[in-house]
């Protein structure tokens, strides 16, 4: 799936509707303008056009992977400031390249320009970027690094791709690693 135009978004989140009835899923109910707006203006943010559709007019979080939750927006998570921008444009995987106690470069990814999407256990989310010049994409974060999903994803791509390939989905499969694996 790809990255979408705003042109697209009535059609893919029309698919998206009809797939979630279709396959019987269940998310949280909408939210109101009003509720985005909040969140965006506590955190000095504007979320992504795609995701912010996706709140109003499909539903905020639900059960994915197995029983992993898909965060509604206003759920708790540990972030220092979202507002930051997200540094990143391409993986970076070298964290056992680190001396103690050093930062990855360009800041620590894992507090700056995200919204948590997903915790999928073992140390890995999705994060919906929402800062910087990756923003609107989905990134896979883990204690090895972050990449972005497949070949660059924004949120509904990754949903919608969620709902096609169902809990077997491999985001990581178009995902093109240098010649030396890293």
């Amino acid at each position: 799936m790809p990255i979408y135009k705003s042109e697209e978004y009535g059609a893919v989140l029309d698919r998206i509707k009809a797939e979630i009835k279709k396959q019987n899923k269940q998310l949280g109910p909408v939210l109101p303008e009003k509720e985005i707006r909040a969140f965006e203006q506590k955190h000095q943010i504007t979320l992504p056009e795609g995701y912010r559709r996706f709140l109003l007019e499909v539903g905020d979080g639900g059960c994915m992977f197995d029983t992993f939750q898909f965060l509604p927006l206003m759920a708790e998570r540990n972030v220092e400031n979202y507002a930051e921008p997200f540094r990143y444009k391409e993986y970076w995987v070298d964290w056992d390249e680190l001396e103690d106690g050093e930062e990855p470069p360009l800041g620590n990814p894992f507090v700056s320009g995200t919204l948590e999407l997903i915790d999928i256990g073992c140390g890995q989310t999705f994060e919906l970027v929402i800062t910087g010049p990756c923003r609107g994409e989905v990134w896979h974060f883990c204690e090895l690094g972050v990449q972005p999903c497949c070949q660059r994803q924004d949120f509904l791509g990754w949903f919608e791709r969620w709902l096609t390939d169902g809990d077997d989905v491999d985001y990581f499969a178009e995902f093109p690693y240098p010649e030396d694996g890293r």
